[in-house]
């Protein structure tokens, strides 16, 4: 029974698997790519370029390096390949003070590292040069004035200054899938026991979870891929 499965805590201990949850798609295609409903990605005043479950992957992507790191893992075919954080590129995340705290925790705490911060009405200038300031007479209407600030900003250059920006197209239920076969694949888990899960925990999303062998293999080079290029802080 895949249920008896476990993922090994002598190499990943702050990481589990994560089943489905919370999470609403709007549509499955024909290959089965699960697409996530449109939703406002507004978190704490902040407006964030792309759904808060990418950044919610990516955060849990960093925990499988930090262990694998720390654990001298070795993966691949011919165990060719191990992985660093670039501590450079992720210092601002202070990382491992929040190894052990959930991802609402830290993104509460780091919300200003991937998020613009949000329009509002303000009853002071603040003097500084990341604000444009606009003088709106309150009884216009809205549709005049969303015009003319159109109008206005079109000449405006903006050029986002974050560093911390999802720069990839990501398929949030494909990368979900990935996290999860990197850690059973690196625990141990057979090739049945892996599809099993699969089954049991996608197969509402789509119509078949992956199961060939060629379909398999593909899946693990594809997630030891993601996580070597997330330690390098390419997302």
């Amino acid at each position: 029974m895949t249920g008896a499965k476990v993922i090994n805590k002598g190499v990943f201990a702050h990481c589990d698997l994560v089943k489905m949850k919370r999470t609403h798609f709007s549509e499955i295609d024909t290959t089965g790519a699960a697409t996530l409903q449109r939703g406002k990605n507004r978190f704490r005043g902040f407006t964030l370029d792309k759904s808060i479950h990418l950044y919610r992957m990516w955060f849990q992507f960093v925990k499988i390096i930090y262990d694998a790191e720390q654990s001298k893992l070795k993966f691949g075919a011919q165990q060719q390949h191990k992985v660093k954080l670039n501590k450079r590129f992720y210092k601002d995340w202070e990382f491992e003070k929040y190894i052990d705290t959930p991802f609402d925790d830290f993104f509460a705490d780091k919300i200003h590292l991937f998020g613009e911060e949000a329009v509002s009405i303000v009853d002071a200038i603040d003097d500084t040069d990341g604000h444009i300031y606009l003088k709106v007479r309150k009884h216009k209407k809205t549709e005049d004035v969303v015009r003319e600030v159109r109008e206005l900003l079109g000449n405006v250059k903006h050029k986002s200054d974050l560093k911390y920006q999802i720069k990839r197209q990501h398929k949030y239920f494909y990368r979900h899938q990935q996290y999860n076969v990197f850690l059973m694949r690196q625990s141990g888990w057979l090739n049945h026991e892996i599809s099993d899960w699969l089954q049991a925990n996608y197969g509402k999303y789509r119509a078949s979870a992956v199961s060939s062998d060629a379909a398999m293999r593909k899946m693990y080079r594809t997630s030891e891929q993601i996580v070597m290029d997330i330690a390098k802080g390419d997302f």
